[in-house]
Parts: C-alpha cells; structure tokens; sequence
C-alpha cells in the first residue's frame, strides 16, 4: 500500500512542480492573504493540479491543502498537501522553493515526497521504508555537539510574533550553536537535516501541510523529531516542530525551554 500510495504522491507532487517550474521568471498574479504572507497564481494551479492527481487515483481520500484549506479528521488518511512552499522566494527568483506531498494514516505520517521544482531535487521517505534523494538512500550528519551545529528555523508571518521569537527562542539557540540559517521553506528545511546539511530545525505555528512530508523524511533517514518539550508529534496539527539528527536533540530541547 505505501509503495502505490509513494507512486501516486510522486505523481501529484511532480505534477505541481511542473506548474512552479513553468512560472519561474515571468510575469504573475500576486494576493496578499496577510500584509507578509502572499500567494500568486502558481500557488493556486499546482494545488489544483495536485488535488486533481489525488482524485484521479483515490477519490475517497480526503485532501487538506494550504490554499484550498480542508478539515482534518480525527483517524484515517488525509493528505496534506503545500503547492508552493517559499512563495516569497519564488517571487524574488530565489530557487529555495518546495512542492510537498504528505499522507498521514491515523495521526501517523506514511508517506512523505518534497520536490523542489528548480533544482529537480525529490525527496521521498515512506514508514518503515526509509529516505531518499532521487533516490539514493538519506542520513542525518554525525555532529555530536550543540556548539558545533548548523541549524536551520523559520518565522511566522506576523511581525510581531518574529520580533517575539527573536527576543525568546532565536536567541537562546543563537548563543548556542555554531550557526543559524534563515531560507525560507520549512519542508526544505526538514530535508536539509534528512540529507545532513543541517544538524537541527525548529519552527512554531507550523501548518500541517508545512511539515506533514518532511518530518518523515527526517525520520526515515534517522534523526528524531518531536514537538518543543521532546514529547512525539502525535498529529498533523501539532505546530511546534523541533528536528534534529538525534545526537543533538536533547541539547536542543534544552536550550528552546530555556
């Protein structure tokens, strides 16, 4: 069942991402859903390209997406998905974008697939399967210590909150570890710890669809990820997502309660 399920998130997700590709660098329609959170017409054709995949396939599955919104249920299968993760940046023409693909069974991630559609980089993880890039096998670096960590978060849309993190969280961690990044796309970020390029992540006020494929990938590839106070992420809705290759993670904890 993961296998087809894998194939046909592949499908749905590629689909999108032929749509982010073909608008790169021309000229586009830009709504503002916040003052700093935009969305344009990319957004919208690659979430109906994607749902269309999915309904093809499994017209029973419910689909919960950034744009179209949805309700989660409480059991079964639901898939998340986000057409275009790093809007901003896809405005700006800068290539840190993702389409991601999740299925979630019973509060539990199953199958997760985040391509980025301008480097045609696809990761994929399914339970119990493992993580892949293209598909060579994923796995989370070695660093053992906090203070020589590269981690990677992301801020909320409201200005407010991101001076609020900066002073609390941002903070604490900054004078902790060797260096933070700031990219822009939270399912990107979980795969830079998935392939070992990051040591941590951690981001609040996540979406379910902003992580719902890439804290399986981290996972499959062998790190460990659980909410701020180390407990399991126990459902798609859980919004404060720490990540990291496991031999940091307590470290991580640690610092992020303070």
């Amino acid at each position: 069942m993961a296998g087809s399920d894998l194939e046909v998130a592949l499908e749905a997700a590629r689909a999108g991402a032929a749509q982010v590709a073909s608008g790169r660098d021309r000229p586009m329609r830009i709504d503002f859903k916040s003052a700093t959170d935009p969305a344009t017409e990319i957004d919208y054709r690659s979430e109906q390209t994607i749902i269309e995949v999915l309904a093809r396939h499994l017209p029973d599955d419910p689909v919960v997406g950034e744009e179209r919104g949805g309700r989660l249920p409480d059991r079964g299968r639901v898939w998340l998905v986000d057409p275009l993760d790093g809007t901003t940046n896809f405005i700006h023409g800068f290539p840190w974008v993702a389409v991601s693909v999740a299925l979630w069974i019973d509060n539990l991630p199953a199958v997760g697939v985040v391509l980025n559609p301008l480097t045609e980089e696809e990761y994929t993880a399914t339970r119990g399967g493992g993580a892949h890039l293209n598909g060579s096998p994923l796995r989370v670096s070695s660093t053992d210590s906090l203070a020589r960590a590269l981690v990677v978060t992301g801020f909320p849309y409201d200005p407010a909150e991101r001076i609020k993190i900066c002073d609390s969280t941002f903070r604490r961690v900054l004078e902790k570890v060797q260096g933070i990044r700031r990219l822009g796309s939270a399912a990107l970020d979980l795969c830079m710890v998935a392939q070992g390029r990051m040591d941590g992540y951690w981001e609040e006020d996540l979406s379910p669809w902003d992580m719902g494929a890439g804290v399986l990938i981290v996972s499959e590839a062998g790190g460990t990820v659980t909410g701020e106070s180390g407990h399991p992420i126990s459902s798609p809705k859980d919004g404060f997502v720490v990540a990291t290759n496991g031999l940091i993670h307590r470290q991580m904890i640690e610092t992020l309660s303070g």
